[in-house]
């Protein structure tokens, strides 16, 4: 089961590792990304769809109210909880009217209350989610459509139309009921048809990445290595 995915923003290098460490020791959890300011942080939320985001007020080039005000407009139901080493009751309180979930005083907090902090967002998280319809028809009916048309160029927003949700939308309900990423289960679809075709055909592997929706070879035979760990043709010995 996948944890409630969270998002790291800050400038600092240390206050990143130590969060991320934090993350990956808790099993409930799951740390997506990091971000040094709050415009990497709106592009990163964007594409990997955060959950949580845990972020510093004081940060160049978009600070954590900023970013907190664009998240929001971009995605009301997504959790933030600000960090800054101001104790200063103006920082909360806008914080709070923006939308923030929580405020903790950098240097203060213990990690018993960051946790707290968490399982409290998550809560809202998990209420959102229960509150939801059951669409795991809509994500059976696109992993068929995924398999049907593997010939052919497949992008997120494309399967998404075909289920009638938004890309957004169905971005997180994909990897919520296949516990991949959309990009991820299309690749591995492909992969192994393109096994399957090197032991089962004498088909070339060009015309092998072609009837996988890979047109450019030598992309096909970076991929098929890495998803593998040896070449189409060292794979078919």
């Amino acid at each position: 089961m996948q944890g409630t995915r969270v998002l790291v923003v800050d400038d600092e290098v240390p206050i990143r590792q130590s969060l991320g460490m934090f993350l990956r020791a808790q099993h409930d959890f799951e740390l997506v990304g990091e971000a040094r300011n709050g415009e990497e942080a709106l592009a990163i939320c964007k594409d990997l769809e955060p959950e949580i985001v845990l972020t510093d007020i004081v940060m160049p080039v978009m600070n954590g109210l900023e970013l907190t005000r664009s998240i929001k407009q971009w995605k009301a139901d997504v959790q933030v909880i600000l960090m800054t080493c101001h104790s200063d009751f103006d920082y909360a309180r806008e914080a709070l009217v923006l939308g923030a979930n929580d405020y903790l005083v950098k240097g203060t907090y213990r990690e018993d209350e960051l946790l707290a902090s968490l399982n409290k967002a998550k809560a809202k998280v998990k209420i959102r989610i229960s509150s939801e319809p059951d669409l795991r028809f809509e994500i059976e009916r696109s992993c068929r459509y995924i398999q049907e048309h593997q010939q052919e160029p497949i992008s997120i927003a494309d399967v998404a139309e075909h289920v009638e949700l938004s890309p957004n939308y169905f971005g997180i309900l994909f990897r919520r009921e296949t516990g991949e990423y959309f990009q991820e289960y299309v690749k591995r679809i492909r992969m192994e048809k393109a096994a399957a075709l090197l032991r089962q055909s004498n088909m070339k592997v060009y015309e092998i990445a072609e009837q996988v929706g890979i047109g450019n070879y030598r992309y096909f035979t970076e991929v098929f290595c890495k998803h593998f760990g040896k070449s189409p043709r060292d794979y078919r010995g």
